[in-house]
């Protein structure tokens, strides 16, 4: 009995809340009932606009390079062609960074059909399709034109002249008469004013000090510091004769002349013991054996004498020298002297 009475008086208060709240003004009902989800509700959109407003408003600046493409076979551009186009767009953040994240196709700039002192407008949809995002608006481009400036195209053929530095090696004469270029003419071709100014083109500097033979040497040519001129053959070869003069010289000190292949238990040696030498051929060779960097040797062979004879007059000793020289001994001839333990004791015996 008592649950019964309980619950008729909950039904009874719920009802009488219910007459409460439509008794109150529509206003009030709307403004308070279910606050706390309003008020949430009311957050959630002004985020949600402010995000959307935010996104739309973004400007960035992307760079589009710039190629000249093409221009009248006749004719070479002597203007100033911008290298990049900075291009100011202007929507979402989301799309300005799918255009930031690509890397622009360059612009190519076809000037066929353009002459001298007119104006070249870049093209705003040629643009917007390089940057590759629909849509895009493009705010401003920078710069947005160019003058178109041209000069007629000439060509020339001009004979190229090797540069030499450094000294010749002692010994040698380079005669640069004898001196080929292949091929002794190049083509250069450009601006008919930069063209007209150009006689002949220089190599690179050939070091000469470093060369004891003929050459052939391949070297850069060095292109003149003109503008819009251009050079076929940047590499040539060239050819340098190298000759090694012809000299004379005598060693400062004679040289010892030795005897080879003495036999066991006999005593060898020769009289005078050492001899002028006077060498004649290429110098750069003398001055090598003069210096002691090639080897010159002057020497008797005493298997060639008979050993039974203790002294052999007028023996022509040997000159080991380098190919290409002449070697004279002053004196000539020596006298070998060849004696065993036997001979000592019973003395000299009559030369060969």
């Amino acid at each position: 009995m008592a649950d019964e009475r309980g619950g008729q008086d909950r039904r009874r208060d719920v009802t009488r809340t219910r007459m409460m709240a439509k008794r109150r003004p529509l206003w009030r009902r709307v403004l308070l009932d279910n606050l706390g989800l309003k008020i949430a509700s009311i957050a959630i959109a002004t985020a949600l606009f402010a995000l959307v407003r935010e996104d739309k408003g973004k400007e960035v600046d992307i760079e589009v390079p710039v190629v000249l493409s093409n221009i009248s076979e006749r004719e070479v551009f002597v203007g100033e062609l911008p290298r990049v186009l900075r291009v100011r767009v202007r929507d979402r953040w989301s799309k300005l960074a799918r255009a930031l994240e690509r890397k622009a196709n360059p612009y190519l700039v076809d000037l066929r059909g353009f002459t001298d002192e007119t104006v070249y407008v870049f093209d705003r949809e040629r643009l917007r399709q390089l940057l590759g995002v629909s849509g895009l608006s493009i705010q401003s481009v920078y710069p947005s034109e160019f003058a178109v400036r041209t000069e007629a195209k000439v060509e020339r053929f001009v004979p190229v002249k090797p540069v030499f530095v450094g000294e010749v090696q002692d010994g040698y004469d380079i005669p640069r008469d004898a001196t080929r270029v292949t091929p002794g003419e190049v083509r250069v071709w450009g601006a008919k004013s930069s063209v007209a100014d150009v006689r002949e083109l220089a190599t690179y500097p050939i070091d000469l000090s470093k060369l004891d033979r003929d050459a052939r040497i391949e070297v850069q040519v060095q292109k003149p510091n003109l503008p819009y001129l251009f050079v076929d053959d940047d590499r040539v070869a060239v050819e340098v004769r190298v000759i090694a003069r012809k000299g004379r010289i005598t060693l400062d000190s004679p040289t010892e002349v030795a005897v080879k292949n003495c036999p066991e238990d006999v005593t060898c040696h020769v009289e005078p013991p050492s001899v002028s030498v006077t060498l004649a051929g290429p110098k750069p060779v003398l001055l090598k054996v003069k210096g002691k960097q090639a080897p010159l040797e002057v020497y008797v062979d005493a298997l060639d004498y008979d050993v039974r004879l203790f002294k052999h007059d007028g023996v022509r000793p040997n000159c080991d020298r380098p190919g290409g020289v002449d070697c004279t001994l002053a004196p000539r001839t020596v006298t070998l002297f060849l004696a065993s333990p036997e001979q000592e004791r019973r003395g000299p015996s009559k030369g060969r």
